[in-house]
C-alpha cells in the first residue's frame, strides 16, 4: 500500500463514519481516494447524511504526515479488506471494518481461533482458568483472541504466549495509546515475540471512551469461531461479547464457578440460557469441530513432603486462609506456615492478600 493509500484511508477513518457505511462505500468506489473525491450526490445515494459528509470533507482536508511517521515507528500496517490477510472470520460481520490497524500481522491459522473473555477483578480460580484453557487452546494450534485488558483477558494471552502459540489483542483505543498500561509488556511480547497481533479499528490517537468498548466487543467475538465468558457478573463487557457472538452465530461457551461468586453469575446465566458448558479445552474443540492436536498433559508434580501432600489436597483453585488449614490439619501453625513459604517458593502455592493461598499446580 502506497503512502498516499494510507492516508486516504486514514482520512476515511477520521470522518468516524458507521463500518457498514465505509464498506459499502468501498465496494462501490473501489478505493479510499474515490470515497474523498466522490460528489455529494453519490455520497447521498450510499446512505451518507449530511453531517457525515461534512466530517468526511472535512477529514479530506487533513494533514496525516504525523500519523504516517507514527505507524512507520510503531512498524504497523494498515489491513483492508482488499488485502488477503484481512481476517475471514471478519469478512462474515455484517458491519466489518474497511480498515484494521495493525501491529504484528494476521496468520492464514488465526482462522482457527476462540476468544476467551471476562471480568477484569477475577479470582485466582478464574485466572487460573482462563491461562489454562488458553494454553490448551494454543497448544492445540487455536489462536487467543481477547481485549487485552487486566484479569480474564490478560491471562488468557498470558497462556497462549506461555505455550509458543499465537494470540490477537484487540483495543478499543488507538494503537498508539498505552491502555491500559499495565498490558503494554504484553503487548511488546506480542508484537516483538512475532506470536501474533495488536490490532485496532480506531485510528492513531483515539482515546479509549466508554463506548468504543462495545463497538471493540464485536471485533473480539468476530475474529473468532467461539467465545468463551471464563469469569464474570451478569452486567459486564464479557456478557456484551458473549451477546455479539450470539448475533454473529458464533458458539457461547461459559465456564462455571462458585454458585457463591458473583463473578461467576453471568456465566451462569448463560449456562442457564443455552451457552455451552466448558470445562476443559476438549469441550470447545469438539463443539467447535476441531481437531485435536496435543493431548491434555498434567505437569509434572515435584516429590513433596507429607506436610506438602497435605496441605496441597486442601487446596483447590478456591482461595483457602491459613487459619483454615491449621484447622484442617493436625500440624502447628508454624508448620504451617514455613511449609507453606517453601511450597510458594517451588511455585505449587500462590499468596494472596489476607493470609490467603491458592494451588498453582
Amino acid at each position: 500500500m502506497t503512502t498516499e493509500d494510507i492516508s486516504g484511508w486514514l482520512a476515511v477513518v477520521a470522518a468516524a463514519l458507521p463500518p457498514a457505511k465505509v464498506v459499502s462505500l468501498w465496494q462501490a468506489m473501489g478505493s479510499a481516494d474515490a470515497i474523498l473525491a466522490a460528489s455529494p450526490r453519490d455520497l447521498s445515494s450510499a446512505g451518507l447524511t449530511p453531517a457525515e459528509q461534512a466530517r468526511l470533507a472535512a477529514a479530506a482536508r487533513k494533514d496525516y504526515s504525523s500519523d504516517l511517521k507514527l505507524l512507520e515507528r510503531l512498524n504497523a500496517s494498515l489491513v483492508t479488506l482488499a488485502d488477503f490477510a484481512y481476517p475471514s472470520n471478519l469478512r462474515q460481520l455484517p458491519d466489518h471494518p474497511a480498515v484494521l490497524f495493525v501491529r504484528g500481522k494476521f496468520e492464514a491459522q488465526d482462522a482457527r481461533a476462540v476468544a476467551l473473555v471476562g471480568t477484569r477483578n477475577a479470582s485466582p480460580y478464574g485466572r487460573t482458568a482462563a491461562q489454562s484453557l488458553a494454553r490448551d487452546l494454543a497448544r492445540n494450534g487455536v489462536t487467543v483472541v481477547s481485549g487485552l485488558a487486566r484479569g480474564i483477558d490478560s491471562c488468557a494471552h498470558e497462556g497462549a504466549l506461555e505455550a509458543q502459540g499465537r494470540t490477537i489483542g484487540v483495543m478499543a483505543c488507538g494503537i498508539d495509546v498505552p491502555y491500559p498500561r499495565e498490558s503494554q509488556p504484553l503487548v511488546r511480547r506480542i508484537v516483538e515475540g512475532g506470536a501474533g497481533a495488536v490490532i485496532s479499528e480506531f485510528p492513531p490517537g483515539f482515546p479509549p471512551m466508554a463506548r468504543n468498548f462495545v463497538q471493540r466487543n464485536r471485533l473480539i467475538s468476530g475474529l473468532a469461531l467461539g467465545v468463551v465468558v471464563v469469569e464474570a457478573p451478569e452486567k459486564s463487557g464479557a456478557i456484551i461479547t458473549a451477546n455479539w457472538a450470539a448475533e454473529q452465530d458464533r458458539q457461547v461457551f461459559a465456564v462455571p464457578g462458585s454458585i457463591n461468586s458473583l463473578y461467576s453469575r453471568g456465566c451462569h446465566a448463560l449456562i442457564r440460557d443455552g451457552a455451552a458448558v466448558c470445562t476443559g479445552v476438549a469441550d470447545i474443540l469438539e463443539e467447535l469441530n476441531l481437531p485435536v492436536v496435543a493431548e491434555h498433559e498434567e505437569p509434572k508434580r515435584p516429590q513433596l513432603t507429607g506436610e506438602e501432600e497435605k496441605l496441597l489436597s486442601l487446596l483447590s483453585l478456591e482461595q483457602k486462609n491459613v487459619e483454615e488449614l491449621i484447622q484442617s490439619t493436625s500440624f502447628s501453625s508454624a508448620q504451617v506456615a514455613s511449609t507453606l513459604m517453601v511450597m510458594e517458593l517451588r511455585g505449587l502455592v500462590r499468596r494472596l492478600p489476607g493470609n490467603y493461598f491458592v494451588r498453582v499446580r
